[in-house]
């Protein structure tokens, strides 16, 4: 109690109670009507019962993406499995109750239905792009590698989200999902070497002739234009002023810095002060297992955030975090009794890029090897497309590159690809790999 209240006078303290009980009696003579009602059931509730009466459930709002008779025939063709599938079809869009992320949505209505089995969604309502979770099915990644393997498919583009369900459902029932999306990842990749190969020769005609121009005549053009080009080079170079400071950009990338290392502080305090206050009942070893962990992924980002010198540090220092917070749910949950949600996969070409990624087979231009990472959904789409991904960008050696273009040898972040390339990020940086140069 504070001192204002032990030292208010006895006449202040009946006035303030008779205005108190007058408050009361106002209330309770009101009309019943304008009592509040109660909050009513969440989002991933309401879906949670429309599965329970359907496997399929599609918000109103995308009721064209999936028409009713077309969910009628799919949730005829899930019963005749025998299995549990459930098709989940709602917008998902940033900054909603699942951040904009299939995972995270398939993870709470699983939550709130208390049901395993393969659980399908579609991103953003697309028909090109659908995710696949697996719980407590004998062959744990069937879901995410039979929707991989449709979403993959050279047709999904021009086939319908009815089709692609209807597939999926078909490489489910059927259990080749991995087999499925091998093969498909394959096929993308093949088609990615052959796309990118140097294009044939045109032999010459006639004895010297190179598409209908003598090969004199095409030599002695290409020496009248070296010979231009290198005058205009002498002109161009006595003429040319220096180069203009890009002050504004600079600005522009030391403020998004700023603003993502007060973010990236925020994080790290909220998630200090969670798993300080977690306690585990200790009913199942792999939960302690998980909170240990992810008090070594929040150590690691404490660490990464007091050493960072540029965007790619913070960016791991991020990366960090959200293993950190994954790994404290699952432990919550398996403490609880139910199963882990699937963690995030950041983007590798940037871990800033929202967290709905999915897997994608690339090469770089000018390479033949090719590495299975995973890509947010324009990285994915440029990937596929033949396009250089929007990669972070960090300065080496003065140029400003992709960040997994650094030596393996100077940077963590390169060499384990924010932790796509490799599972063990917060090992490497508690050990000191963060700066090896």
């Amino acid at each position: 109690m504070s001192t204002s209240l032990v030292r208010t006078p006895a006449a202040a303290v009946r006035a303030a109670l008779a205005a108190v009980l007058t408050a009361a009696l106002a209330l309770a003579a009101a009309p019943a009507a304008a009592a509040p009602s109660p909050a009513g059931p969440s989002p991933a509730e309401r879906i949670a019962e429309g599965l329970r009466e359907s496997p399929v459930y599609v918000d109103p709002s995308l009721d064209a993406a999936l028409p009713e008779g077309q969910r009628a025939e799919l949730a005829a063709q899930i019963e005749a499995t025998g299995k549990p599938v459930y098709v989940i079809v709602v917008p998902l869009v940033a900054g909603d109750a699942w951040g904009g992320e299939p995972e995270q949505l398939i993870g709470a209505v699983h939550d709130r239905l208390g049901a395993d089995g393969s659980y399908l969604a579609s991103e953003l309502g697309s028909s090109t792009w659908i995710t696949g979770v697996d719980y407590g099915t004998e062959a744990e990644h069937q879901a995410a590698d039979a929707a991989s393997a449709v979403s993959l498919d050279s047709d999904a583009a021009d086939t319908s989200l009815f089709g692609l369900f209807t597939r999926t459902v078909e490489i489910i029932d059927a259990g080749t999902g991995t087999a499925d999306y091998e093969r498909e990842s394959d096929e993308l990749a093949a088609e990615t070497e052959e796309w990118d190969a140097p294009a044939p020769a045109v032999p010459g005609a006639g004895g010297g002739w190179a598409g209908g121009t003598p090969v004199w005549l095409a030599a002695g053009g290409a020496v009248l234009l070296l010979g231009a080009a290198g005058a205009w080079l002498l002109v161009r170079r006595r003429r040319a002023p220096a180069a203009p400071r890009l002050v504004a950009f600079d600005n522009a990338d030391r403020a998004r810095r700023e603003q993502l290392r007060a973010e990236v502080e925020r994080e790290l305090v909220d998630l200090g002060e969670r798993l300080g206050a977690t306690t585990l009942t200790g009913g199942d070893g792999r939960a302690a297992a998980d909170h240990a962990a992810a008090l070594d992924a929040h150590d690691a980002a404490g660490r990464v955030l007091d050493g960072a010198r540029g965007i790619d540090d913070l960016a791991g220092a991020r990366v960090l975090l959200h293993l950190g917070e994954d790994l404290l749910a699952a432990a919550q949950a398996r403490d609880s009794g139910r199963r882990a949600p699937a963690p995030r996969r950041h983007c590798f070409f940037n871990p800033l890029h929202p967290t709905s990624t999915r897997p994608v087979i690339w090469r770089a231009v000018g390479t033949t090897r090719r590495i299975k990472v995973h890509a947010c959904t324009d990285c994915a789409a440029a990937v596929r497309g033949h396009r250089a991904p929007t990669a972070l960008p960090v300065r080496h050696d003065g140029d400003r590159v992709p960040y997994y273009e650094v030596p393996a040898e100077e940077s963590v972040w390169s060499a384990t690809g924010y932790g796509n390339l490799g599972g063990d990020l917060v090992q490497r940086v508690l050990r000191g790999d963060l700066r090896r140069t």
